[in-house]
């Protein structure tokens, strides 16, 4: 089982990972979508950023809350709201930063017991996953997929 201090420097890999992707992006830049229907770097940010109302952090807090609870999760929303497409790309990086460092360090503060909890995710059913991954699991398939996919993508993006 990964421990949760290779947890969290693995996180804070992935945060340093994405400012370097987006360092020395303009505005202009990170606001122009590459085609119709594609995300430009800021909505890539806002995605990361996650939503308004619950971060991704509370999604990792369900599993010490409850046993094998249900996690209904909507893959793809880019959580770009009016008041985010305000924000400069440097406030969304900002965002985006404090939440995978907080994550970071919330993982190295996990017990081995606790990092074992399970939870119901119905759409990795057909995945290596299974639909009943641990914290630890789970972490690791946000950092070593979905991040590593997004930071793929706005490596893309600021060329």
């Amino acid at each position: 089982m990964v421990s949760a201090t290779s947890l969290q420097a693995q996180m804070d890999q992935k945060v340093r990972e994405i400012k370097e992707a987006v360092s020395g992006v303009s505005e202009q830049q990170a606001s122009r979508r590459p085609a119709p229907g594609e995300w430009c770097v800021k909505e890539v940010l806002s995605h990361l950023s996650g939503r308004e109302t619950a971060s991704f952090r509370d999604g990792l807090n369900i599993f010490l809350e409850q046993d094998t609870p249900e996690m209904d999760l909507t893959p793809g929303d880019p959580y770009y709201s009016p008041q985010r497409e305000k924000l400069s790309c440097s406030e969304l990086l900002s965002k985006v930063e404090e939440q995978y460092s907080g994550i970071g360090k919330f993982l190295a503060g996990l017990t081995e017991e606790q990092l074992a909890r399970k939870a119901h995710i119905a759409f990795l059913k057909e995945t290596p996953l299974g639909e009943y991954p641990t914290l630890a699991q789970w972490a690791s398939a946000i950092m070593n997929f979905h991040l590593n996919e997004h930071i793929n993508q706005l490596r893309n993006l600021c060329k």
